[in-house]
């Protein structure tokens, strides 16, 4: 009967404790919630801050709180869910296509992309025609555009 009693009592004494730390995770969600609502991700800038939310959640990823786990869950679905218009979109595309089509979007110039290619000249090229992507600027693409590399591999 004692050892009865000692258990209930422990758990009598572990209950405040349990709910001190779900209040704690609930005030850990909530601001996270306050700093990128869960909601459908709308446009680049939308996905940019989702990213970084993401980012700060993942840099610590084995200290998470169940909230924060939970957060990072469903942040992250969004997030993928937005970036996987762009599948659709350039599914029917050749690298050379995709480079204009995201060139355009982001209003982005032949310079802008010396640094995937390598030189201002080796992009001209790229966009006229008159070479292909190596291996390495397809890597490179991939990175900044946040794309699969399969979709500046194949022509």
């Amino acid at each position: 009967m004692k050892s009865m009693t000692k258990t209930n009592g422990k758990a009598r004494k572990a209950q405040p404790l349990l709910a001190a730390i779900e209040q704690t995770d609930n005030k850990t969600y909530y601001e996270l919630v306050r700093r990128f609502p869960l909601r459908p991700i709308c446009n680049d800038k939308e996905n940019d801050r989702a990213a970084t939310v993401c980012d700060g959640l993942t840099d610590r990823i084995d200290r998470l709180s169940k909230a924060e786990q939970d957060y990072l869950e469903v942040l992250t679905d969004l997030i993928i869910k937005y970036e996987s218009r762009w599948d659709n979109e350039i599914a029917d595309m050749n690298p050379r296509e995709i480079i204009q089509y995201l060139m355009e979007q982001g209003n982005l110039s032949q310079n802008d992309l010396i640094p995937q290619f390598g030189s201002a000249s080796r992009v001209s090229e790229f966009l006229n025609g008159k070479r292909k992507l190596s291996t390495q600027q397809a890597k490179n693409l991939s990175k900044r555009f946040k794309l699969k590399l399969t979709a500046f591999l194949s022509d």
